[in-house]
Parts: structure tokens; C-alpha cells; sequence
């Protein structure tokens, strides 16, 4: 073949070709684009899978977390069980202490009863003790002008007999000496 041959199926190839070529060099560049992007998402995907990673564990930090809360919550729950039950015990003591203390105030009442009977027994003895002083001064009064009556008597009765022993004495006497 000649060359000039050569040369014209070199350029007819060349313009045959060079749309290819065109699109060959576009697809090259296409192909780069993607090999780039195709490297940032395996870098995003790297950083990713890092992400993921690190979120893995936290989640894994966060479930030891929720264990601990859990066991908390059950600890609380036996510590408001215990509460229930001690509040229980302390409405039952308190409904005692109001038992008790209406007991106190009946019993308190009473020994108020107790109290104004005993103050009105007393301020009847008083009364009865200054009577019974009355009485006595009145009757003292009485019984000495009684004494007093029955002395004289009694005194009048024996200076009788004293005068009648002296009057037979000195009869006696005188007739002794005669």
C-alpha cells in the first residue's frame, strides 16, 4: 500500500476515530470524576464506618448505663417498698398515738371531774372546819360557863360542909375543953 494510501486511511481513520476519541478523552474524564468521587466516598465511608464505630460504642457505654439504671431502679423500688412499708407502720403507730391521746384526754377529763368533786369536798371541809371552829368556840364558851356554874356549885356545897365539919370541929373541940 502506498503511503499516500496509508496516509488517507490515517486520516479518514483519524476523523472516523476522532469522535471516539472525543468520547473515549470525555469518558476518561468522566472515569476520573467517578474515580475521584468514587475515592471521597470511600474516605466518607472510612470516616463513616469510623463514625459508626464510635457510635457503636457509645451505644455499648449507653447499655452498661441503662444496666446500672435499671439495677438503680430496682434498688429504688426495694427502697420505696421499705418506704410503703414504714409509712404503714407509722400510720399504724399514729393511729395509736390518737388512741392514746383520746384515752389521755377521757382520763384528763375525768381527773378534771376528779379535780372539781376533790375542790368541792375541800370547800365543803373548809366550811364544815370553820362550822365545826364556830361550834367549838360557842360550845367552849358553854361548856366553861357550865364548868364554872358546876365550880361554884360544887364550891358553894363544899364550903357548906367545910362550915358544918368546922362548926362540929369547934363543938368538939369546946366540949373537949370544958
Amino acid at each position: 500500500m502506498s503511503l499516500d494510501l496509508q496516509e488517507l486511511l490515517r486520516s479518514v481513520l483519524r476523523e472516523e476515530l476522532a469522535p471516539v476519541n472525543h468520547r473515549l478523552e470525555s469518558m476518561e474524564t468522566r472515569l476520573d470524576t467517578i474515580e475521584s468521587e468514587v475515592r471521597d466516598i470511600k474516605k466518607d465511608v472510612h470516616i463513616l464506618k469510623g463514625e459508626v464505630r464510635e457510635l457503636k460504642e457509645d451505644v455499648h457505654v449507653l447499655k452498661g448505663e441503662v444496666r446500672e439504671l435499671k439495677e438503680d431502679v430496682l434498688v429504688m423500688k426495694e427502697d420505696i417498698q421499705e418506704l410503703k412499708e414504714d409509712v404503714h407502720v407509722l400510720k399504724d403507730e399514729v393511729q395509736e398515738l390518737k388512741t392514746d391521746v383520746h384515752v389521755l384526754k377521757d382520763e384528763i377529763q375525768e381527773l378534771k371531774t376528779d379535780v372539781h368533786i376533790l375542790k368541792d369536798g375541800v370547800q365543803g371541809l373548809k366550811d364544815g372546819q370553820a362550822e365545826l371552829q364556830k361550834n367549838i368556840v360557842e360550845n367552849l364558851g358553854k361548856f366553861t360557863e357550865k364548868i364554872a356554874h358546876q365550880v361554884e356549885d360544887s364550891s358553894g356545897a363544899l364550903n357548906t360542909r367545910v362550915f358544918q365539919i368546922e362548926t362540929t370541929i369547934h363543938r368538939l373541940t369546946n366540949s373537949v375543953n370544958v
